[in-house]
């Protein structure tokens, strides 16, 4: 489990604390359990009983972290360790971070009270937004793509994706829904995937297609686990 946190100023979600046990609002019933398994032949399940309950105590111990998606350039080299281009919280890290919430709140969290997104096999992908959308506000949310490493994004056409994602937001209050931490003030999109997505050889991409002087290009923000770290992922 990763422990260390990254050198960056927290931004809380706004929305946290108050128990969590609401759906997020993008997700659909269709999507709670993902039926598309890509990288394994046997799909993995939520967290059973046991896990929970790790997860809760993980959660009273302390802010539970997150995994770090580290940033790298489109054609793949890493752009230093305390570069993050986004983070990622596992259903592990869901239920410990909603315990820590409650925790401060005075109000244990108990077992029974996990709803089922809370613990599907499902991990919520945070992603910086690329720099564009710092500049223009009205780019909207950016596309999203899980890629080879170094698979590069410009092009007129819509990039080709490994997984698409289960769904896709902006809305601090899907992660403030199970009191988490965004260490960047920066957010550009949310999105779920199913947890087969925790690889060390994939790139996670917001991006934008811009036009302009007849031409297309493409301006994303791109990271990627660092291998060492999901070996013993929960």
């Amino acid at each position: 489990m990763l422990r260390t946190m990254n050198v960056m100023a927290p931004v809380i979600a706004t929305v946290m604390v108050v128990v969590l046990l609401v759906e997020p609002p993008a997700l659909h019933p269709g999507e709670r359990v993902p039926a598309l398994r890509l990288f394994t032949a046997r799909a993995i399940e939520g967290l059973d009983q046991e896990q929970v309950r790790d997860a809760i105590a993980w959660g009273q111990t302390g802010e539970p972290g997150w995994y770090s998606l580290h940033r790298v350039s489109p054609t793949g080299e890493q752009l230093g360790e305390q570069q993050l281009a986004g983070v990622a919280y596992t259903p592990f890290l869901r239920v410990a971070w909603a315990a820590h919430a409650r925790r401060l709140s005075g109000r244990p969290l108990t077992a029974g009270e996990i709803p089922p997104w809370m613990s599907a096999p499902v991990v919520y992908v945070l992603l910086r937004s690329p720099v564009a959308a710092r500049l223009n506000d009205d780019l909207g949310l950016p596309n999203v793509a899980v890629v080879p490493i170094g698979t590069a994004t410009s092009g007129l056409s819509a990039q080709s994706t490994l997984v698409q994602p289960m769904w896709v937001s902006d809305n601090l209050a899907v992660v403030g829904r199970f009191g988490a931490a965004i260490p960047f003030s920066d957010l550009g999109v949310i999105a779920a995937y199913p947890v087969e997505v925790l690889r060390g050889d994939l790139d996670f991409v917001a991006y934008y297609r811009l036009e302009g002087a007849g031409a297309s290009s493409s301006v994303e923000m791109r990271g990627r686990f660092d291998p060492s770290e999901l070996r013993k992922w929960r």
